[in-house]
This record gives C-alpha cells, sequence and structure tokens, in this order.
C-alpha cells in the first residue's frame, strides 16, 4: 500500500470517530420522550432482576419476624417498603389474603405461577415454613445467605462474559491499526532506500 492510501485510511477513522463523538452529543442533547408513553409496557421479570431483588426482600421479611411479627404481617412490611418487580409479586399475594384467601395457599399458588426460579423458592419455603411452624427468620437468613452467595457468582460469571467481550474491539481493530501505525514508517523507509 502506499503511503497516499494509508493517510486516507488513517483519515477517514479520523473522521468517522469524530462523526460519531458529534452524532452521539446531539442524540443525548434532543429531548426524551415523555415518561407515560415509554413505560406503556409492564417490565418482564428476568432472571437477574429477580437475584438482585431477593436478598434486601427476604432480609426485610427477616427483620420483621426476628421483631416478633407475623409472617404475614412481614410480608405486609416488605411489600410496602420495596418498590421492585418482587414486591409486585408478592404484593398480589397480600391483596388476595386481604380478600379472604389463606397465606399458604397464595404463597404456594405464587410458587406454581411465578415466571422466576428465585420468587418459586422463596415462595415454597415460606410456605412450607408456615405449614410446618419451623422457625422463618432462621431459615430466611439461610436463605438470604444462600442467595447473596448465588448474586455474586452469577455477576462474576456475567463479567467474565463481558470481559471476553471487550477483547474483539481490542484484537480486529485497535491492534491491526496500531501494528499498522508500527510497521508503516519502517517499510517507507526500506521503500525509499532502495530507490
Amino acid at each position: 500500500m502506499s503511503a497516499l492510501t494509508l493517510t486516507l485510511i488513517a483519515l477517514t477513522l479520523l473522521a468517522l470517530a469524530l462523526f460519531e463523538t458529534n452524532s452521539g452529543l446531539s442524540q443525548r442533547l434532543r429531548p426524551r420522550a415523555s415518561l407515560p408513553t415509554a413505560t406503556t409496557h409492564p417490565r418482564k421479570f428476568s432472571e437477574i432482576d429477580a437475584l438482585l431483588e431477593v436478598p434486601d426482600f427476604a432480609s426485610l421479611i427477616a427483620f420483621a419476624v426476628a421483631a416478633g411479627e407475623s409472617l404475614e404481617t412481614g410480608l405486609r412490611i416488605a411489600v410496602q417498603r420495596s418498590a421492585g418487580l418482587l414486591s409486585q409479586e408478592f404484593g398480589s399475594v397480600v391483596l388476595n389474603v386481604d380478600h379472604g384467601s389463606i397465606m399458604q395457599v397464595e404463597l404456594e399458588r405464587l410458587g406454581r405461577e411465578s415466571g422466576s426460579i428465585q420468587v418459586q423458592e422463596l415462595a415454597i419455603k415460606l410456605a412450607l415454613a408456615s405449614a410446618n411452624g419451623s422457625a422463618i427468620s432462621e431459615l430466611l437468613d439461610d436463605y438470604v445467605q444462600s442467595s447473596i452467595q448465588e448474586v455474586k457468582a452469577t455477576l462474576l460469571e456475567r463479567a467474565g462474559k463481558n470481559e471476553t467481550k471487550m477483547m474483539i474491539p481490542l484484537v480486529f481493530v485497535i491492534l491491526p491499526i496500531t501494528v499498522m501505525f508500527a510497521v508503516y514508517p519502517s517499510l517507507t523507509i526500506l521503500q525509499n532506500s532502495f530507490l
């Protein structure tokens, strides 16, 4: 490749980088869509959302039960004090109990119908603990510790995948350009010395 071709490639890459910067700035300066139109569709329950919310929600229930409250009151406190997707799921349980349903039946229903494994596990453990009369606060403490370990493992796994994805631009974009800038002056000097 001649010096002119390499110079044109470098100038094109520089122009594209500047264009991306300017277009990104204009995107940020545009007015955002109004909030009600942006949130018309309810969010789906993803596994990572549930996994991140479960330790805090279960801790709220455990604190209330350890303070002497019943499971039902502990659920009410946790639903009132949190504002996530998990709170909405258990809020429907509390609402059905208010309308005359039995807490254990509603927890078992939530355990069967929920789309998240973490919500199913928490609901079934609470239903079994209330049915068997076992110590709910100890059960919830153990569950919180295991869910925190699961959150750590999941976040480490995702970070490892993202680290691998970050290597792709490094290997296929930055490294070839660096090699080109390192080799080009040497080739130019060699070409000029043989002429």
